[in-house]
């Protein structure tokens, strides 16, 4: 319908294309007689001429868009002469000479566009001619086939054109062959091997493969390298180089059926698995008070208690007591594994959301209740439910990179494709890729189009009354050629009967040997009419044909369409009737005998079936074998490609998906191999024959059979295959060709139109039919189920048919609303797409300048001045002060070992200055300050942590208690007596505890419940003081570093509590200054006699040692005493205070002249080790690495190492360090934006899949979607500057040796804490109210 409409109002696009090329075609042609006239090296030389040519066009051209143009101006002046060497190169090298329509598809393609060419019009051949004139470029052109078979397929049957002109032919192969893609292949018709997949392939490293001038591949492999060389860590690691052409085979599979297919790379993102176990077994442990859970949305929390209980089980505290509402990282660690086994073990539960099998977690799915194996749930999920299991826990999987074809060869310069079905989707190829599509005429059209063509197209009529074409010479009217007929669709009711037809049909043209290709929609559409062609259920169909015929001939009945009652039963499907049931039917109306040995049986079946008595002895052979046939699923390229390419053999029936075998063509009577056919016209050539490229295979067929059997030569094996073959293809020419049967339409019009380009191949005789029902999927969306009730309500039999027209425009149509809608959607998705798409681009652009960036002390330098203003202006806007500012400043640059001794940090560097000429006491003196400034401030926050327990104390009990006084008030109401034992389950789900009242309350609660009611809020109230208290003093003594004795009992009101907690806390603290001080005197005058402490490096190690110290601990994996390095007291609470005053330009200056040196003494202290360890086996400078030419220029890199002087020497050195820092700089931003980006893939993912739910709020989903990742896109560069930043000082060539001071103390193992609240659970106490 589209092609008429088009026709009508803008002529016929074939014809266009025919005459916008024509000019070029004549210019070609006029031409062939002088590039006959070369030898092969003077063809060969051509490519050099041309590629000078193009050379010289672009010389001085230096803005890129001017030097595409340039580009494309002068391939379009050589593409006449390049397409006249590429036909020549083919004539001389595998015997096959461009038709004029396959040079119009060359200029199609050359020119950026789509060219739709039919199945059998030698498309690989035809895009020789724009890959040669491309290539010319030196760029690389990338050709593109649907799997790896037709890749080393097509290059090895094309390269001996390209090596005849000098260019050489790549292969990308799947990673199973490749070592995991680190390799590929180069044609090398001198590489032997009996294996298919190796022969005529030499392995070579995969960079080499996308060096050749034309490399082929399947996109996968093209999509997947580009991902890999923008995960790669070091540029000689890349492979690719560049997007520059692409030409896609079966365009329209790639880009539009496969268009929205993610490339993805994933690992086993990082983590200790062990930790998935151990958290099992603790929530194992837990009580349901520990946790309140949530079935229906499925969320799950710890209580308070609960949490209590955890950190006493694991002896870990999981709350920083600094910070109680923040976690630093290693607790949110810890929490995400405990979190995902608290869902693991109460929220998913076995043999509902998943089966063991296997020793694996499967997955059910919730709204099927099928088994999903091979998925996972992610977010560490499947780990905690295999390790409640007790399976093996596998590491969870994380996106390293991806990105969907769709966007891959949006990246292109220039992009073009081959298929034989494009118009329809004409406005999709346009809209995202820019690509118009060309309409290329058959070679035999071509020939009927003018004045003087040698062949005219004529119309007609079968003996069923179905209109069809054919071509004949000029003149005559004997077909000689033809046109595939497209019969009208047939429609059935339901899908049993439709099922019915095809068999029918199949046993039938079977019979005859005619070759028959049944296209489906799915593998399980496929299964299902195989096993209908077993023996089976064959006969049982045909027995109920005959029982059927004979019930009507016996009842005088016609076939008018109106339902038959008594055959109603029988339609059911065909293997639940069985032959004692239609016996037991038919044997009233006088047929006692069904079998289908008997010879009247068996002839009326032949009537039944149209068949002549020729058929009869086939005919048998499917009744008692069934039908032989092949299906073909997609699954195995190789196979895939073997069984379509037989499909055209006398008596093949083939059963595949409608996609199933593209780009091998299906030819009557088998398969002909090319080099058949070159073997042929050679032998013509031999024997005389002018042009045997020009004959027709009917031509080279009656010249052989003139030729004398010793002329064949070499070639007789060949000849004798080409002559067979013809003879089988004579054979199934008679029967009507290949003959086309759907099974059910497709929603796309393209997919049913490749199914039925499978037959009449390059003229030959074939047909098509779809056959449909009411049932299918899409005749249900469009109204199937109103006509299939009407059918039922006019009492028309499932066997009757529609075949109209009319019905079959309705179904385009249909199909034409689907696939708008499908382009909206991938259009509307394309917007999504666009967002991370440019997110990509300049990420991997960064990516591309820093493996180019000679020098990148400039970048680090001004990651580093931005992070610094920002961290200074933040420390100082910090109401606890800048300690946080020196705390990362230590971090970033620690202490480090140089060439001139230990280089301090920023805040060392601020001690430092306080310490004088007497370094004892200026250093006690620092270390006392140092101690009162870090328990001040861990008072302070004692102090706050103590205030917001009480504060939150206060809410959990008067909320709790108002949930209790509703719950008494009720009591009253309920009809039931629940016993008291009930009523406290009830209470402690109410409360989220696990109160345990005492006889006495029970008997209460017997008797009258609300005379219990205040013990029991006094018992909540108590209960909650507790585990209030229990997490307070446990953060106090996890803060002050050992176990402290505490009052017992403690007192029951918060205000009284709190006093006990913050007094017992300070003369903790106290107490511990007076000791520590006490030692740190002692060691400071050991370490004196020790120590020289005349330079700044000496007494910044002092400093460092008196803050470290070692203790006895207890391992309690090991059972054994170890001893345990810890930090005696901070310094940054004190170094803090030396910064007020100050404002933040000037801490900011300070700071990056401090860092700046530091970097000065880092890059020296480098050159000066590896030169030193490079010298021990370097004879000559070259042996230094590049650094020698950074230094000498590449003059002197031969000069032996004995000849630098001194100075010399330093300027070397000097070098070496600026080229190793230079490359830590390297590998560390490339190392920052690949995790930062691996991470930012998830995050916008997950965005992504959540920002649907903006429209329920009325706000534009993909609005809402570019802010917010544009906002994350700011914070990933953010967290790229600082983790570059946090790692720049790093790598250092030395580590700092520091031998911490041994003291007596021990480390207190983590213990429950055991608190005691005063009062009984059964007395009387004020209750505490909101105000």
């Amino acid at each position: 319908m589209l092609k008429n409409f088009v026709k009508l109002f803008s002529g016929d696009p074939t014809k266009k294309t025919v005459e916008q090329y024509r000019p070029l075609v004549e210019q070609v042609n006029a031409l062939e007689a002088q590039f006959e006239s070369l030898n092969d090296d003077e063809l060969r030389s051509r490519t050099d001429i041309f590629k000078a040519r193009v050379a010289q066009a672009l010389e001085g051209v230096e803005d890129e868009n001017a030097k595409r143009k340039a580009e494309q101006d002068v391939l379009n002046e050589l593409m006449p002469e390049a397409f006249a060497a590429v036909r020549e190169a083919s004539k001389r090298t595998i015997g096959l000479r461009h038709y004029d329509v396959q040079v119009i598809g060359g200029a199609a393609l050359h020119s950026g566009s789509i060219a739709e060419m039919r199945t059998g019009e030698g498309k690989t051949l035809v895009a020789t001619m724009p890959i040669y004139l491309n290539a010319l470029t030196g760029r690389g052109v990338h050709l593109i086939t649907v799997n790896d078979y037709l890749a080393r397929r097509d290059a090895r049957w094309m390269a001996p054109i390209y090596h005849a002109l000098g260019l050489s032919v790549g292969v990308l192969q799947m990673a199973a062959m490749t070592e995991n893609g680190k390799k590929a292949f180069l044609v090398d018709f001198e590489r032997e091997s009996p294996q298919e997949d190796q022969r005529h392939l030499r392995m070579v490293d995969r960079v080499e493969a996308y060096l050749a001038d034309v490399t082929f591949g399947t996109n996968s492999e093209f999509g997947f390298d580009y991902l890999r060389d923008n995960m790669a860590m070091r540029l000689e690691n890349r492979v690719q180089r560049g997007h520059y052409f692409a030409m896609v085979d079966e365009v329209d599979n790639v880009l539009i059926d496969e268009a929205r297919t993610p490339l993805i790379i994933s690992g086993p993102a990082s983590g200790d698995l062990e930790w998935y176990g151990r958290m099992a077994q603790i929530v194992k442990q837990l009580k349901p008070e520990d946790y309140e859970m949530d079935e229906k949305s499925r969320s799950i929390n710890l209580t308070e208690i609960g949490v209590s209980r955890v950190e006493s089980l694991l002896g870990i505290q999981l709350i920083d007591p600094d910070r109680p509402e923040d976690l630093n990282p290693e607790q949110d660690r810890l929490m995400g594994y405990l979190q995902q086994s608290l869902r693991a073990q109460f929220l998913f539960i076995r043999n509902k959301d998943y089966l063991v099998q296997g020793g694996k977690v499967v997955i059910v799915d919730e709204s099927t209740g099928r088994l999903m194996p091979g998925r996972r749930w992610s977010d560490g999920l499947h780990q905690a439910v295999e390790a409640k299991e007790g399976v093996k826990v596998e590491p969870e999987s994380v996106t390293y990179a991806t990105v969907t074809l769709q966007n891959y060869y949006r990246m292109y310069q220039k992009l073009a494709g081959m298929t034989g079905t494009a118009l329809t989707e004409a406005e999709e190829f346009n809209k995202i890729y820019k690509l118009e599509v060309a309409s290329i005429s058959p070679h035999l059209e071509y020939q009927s189009f003018g004045k003087d063509a040698p062949l005219t197209e004529i119309k007609a009529k079968d003996e069923d009354g179905y209109a069809y074409s054919y071509f004949a010479k000029a003149g005559e009217t004997e077909p000689l050629f033809y046109r595939r007929k497209d019969y009208p669709d047939v429609i059935y009711r339901t899908v049993e009967a439709k099922l019915r037809a095809i068999v029918q049909e199949i046993v039938r043209f079977n019979a005859l040997g005619r070759p028959l290709l049944v296209g489906t929609t799915s593998v399980e559409s496929s299964e299902r009419l195989s096993n209908r062609l077993k023996a089976e259920p064959v006969r049982r169909l045909m027995q109920y044909m005959l029982v059927r015929e004979h019930y009507i001939r016996a009842n005088n009945l016609e076939e008018d369409g109106r339902l038959i009652a008594d055959l109603v039963p029988f339609n059911e499907p065909i293997e639940r009737i069985t032959p004692d049931a239609l016996r037991a039917f038919i044997k009233p109306h006088g047929m006692t005998n069904i079998s289908l040995d008997d010879e009247t049986n068996l002839n009326n079946l032949l009537e039944l079936l149209r068949l002549p008595e020729s058929a009869k002895n086939r005919l048998k052979s499917v009744l008692q074998g069934g039908v032989p046939h092949q299906v073909l699923n997609a699954r195995r390229h190789t196979e895939e490609s073997q069984i379509i390419a037989g499909a055209g053999a006398f008596g093949a029936v083939t059963i595949a998906t409608n996609m199933a075998g593209r780009g091998v063509d299906i030819k009557l009577g088998g398969e002909l191999a090319e080099e058949v056919i070159s073997a042929v016209n050679r032998v013509m050539g031999k024997s005389g024959y002018k042009d045997p490229f020009d004959m027709t295979h009917d031509e080279r067929r009656e010249a052989l059979k003139k030729l004398d059997s010793s002329a064949y030569g070499l070639y007789e094996a060949e000849v004798k295959n080409f002559l067979q073959y013809f003879d089988d293809m004579e054979s199934v020419k008679e029967l009507g060709g290949l003959h086309v049967i759907g099974s059910e339409r497709h929603e796309a019009r393209r997919i049913d139109n490749q199914l039925r380009g499978r037959a009449a191949r390059q003229g030959d005789p074939g047909s098509s039919r779809f056959y449909l029902s009411l049932e299918d999927d899409l005749m249900r969306v469009q109204g199937g189920a109103q006509v299939s009730a009407l059918m039922e309500r006019l009492k028309v039999d499932d066997s009757l048919p529609l075949e109209a027209r009319l019905v079959a425009s309705v179904i385009e149509q249909s199909q034409h609303r689907i696939e708008g809608a499908n382009f909206d959607v991938r259009k509307h998705l394309l917007e999504y797409d666009d967002v991370l798409n440019t997110q990509r681009q300049q990420i991997y652009l960064q990516r591309d300048k820093i493996f180019v960036k000679e020098d990148l002390s400039g970048d680090v330098a001004e990651m580093l001045d931005a992070e610094v203003t920002k961290r200074v202006e933040a420390g100082l806007a910090d109401e606890e002060g800048p300690w946080r500012l020196l705390a990362w400043l230590d971090q970033v640059q620690p202490a480090f070992d140089s060439k001139n001794g230990l280089f301090p940090s920023f805040g060392f560097k601020l001690l430092l200055n306080q310490i004088g000429s007497d370094v004892r006491r200026s250093t006690l003196d620092i270390v006392a300050k140092s101690i009162e400034a870090e328990y001040a401030h861990a008072m302070h926050a004692i102090e706050q942590l103590i205030q917001r327990t009480g504060e939150s104390l206060e809410a959990q009990i008067s909320e709790r208690e108002d949930a209790l006084d509703a719950f008494f008030q009720t009591l009253g109401d309920r009809e039931d007596n629940p016993k008291p034992q009930k009523l406290v389950e009830e209470i402690n789900s109410l409360a989220r505890l696990a109160l345990k009242p005492n006889n006495d309350l029970l008997k209460k609660l017997a008797d009258d419940p609300d005379d219990a009611k205040d013990d029991i809020q006094e018992m909540l109230s108590s209960q909650l003081t507790i585990i209030s208290a229990t997490r307070v003093i446990g953060a106090i003594q996890n803060r002050i570093g050992e176990q402290i004795q505490w009052q017992t009992p403690l007192p029951s009101d918060w205000d009284e509590l709190s006093d006990i907690l913050l007094n017992t806390s300070r003369d903790a603290f106290e107490k511990k200054r007076e000791r520590l001080n006490s030692q740190v005197a002692r060691d400071i005058d050991m370490l004196l006699q020790r120590e020289d402490v005349s330079t700044d490096a000496g007494k910044l190690r002092l400093l460092i040692t008196l803050a470290q110290g070692t203790r006895t601990a207890f391992d309690q994996k090991t059972h054994k005493q170890v001893k345990q390095v810890f930090t005696r007291f901070a310094y940054a609470f004190y170094a803090a205070k030396l910064l007020e005053g100050k404002d933040a330009e000037s801490i900011a200056d300070d700071v990056m002249n401090h860092l700046e040196t530091a970097e000065e003494a880092l890059r020296e202290t480098w050159g000066q080790t590896e030169f030193t360890r490079l010298s021990q086996n370097a004879s000559r400078l070259a042996d230094f690495g590049p650094a020698a030419r950074i230094a000498f220029g590449e003059e002197r890199l031969n000069d032996a190492v004995s000849s630098l002087g001194e100075s010399e020497a330093g300027v070397l050195s000097s070098a070496i360090g600026k080229y190793v820092l230079n490359e830590v700089h390297r590998q560390l931003l490339l190392g920052a934006f690949s995790e930062l980006w691996v991470e930012y893939l998830t995050k916008v993912e997950a965005l992504r899949v959540s920002i649907g739910l903006e429209a329920y709020a009325q706000r534009d989903p993909l609005v809402q979607y570019k802010g917010r990742a544009s906002e994350m896109f700011a914070q990933l560069l953010e967290e790229v500057r600082g983790l570059v930043i946090g790692r720049a000082f790093a790598a250092r060539p030395r580590r700092v040796e520091i031998t911490p001071i041994e003291t007596t103390e021990t480390a207190s193992a983590p213990s429950e804490t055991s608190v005691q609240i005063g009062g009984t659970p059964g007395g009387k106490k004020k209750r505490r109210r909101r105000n």
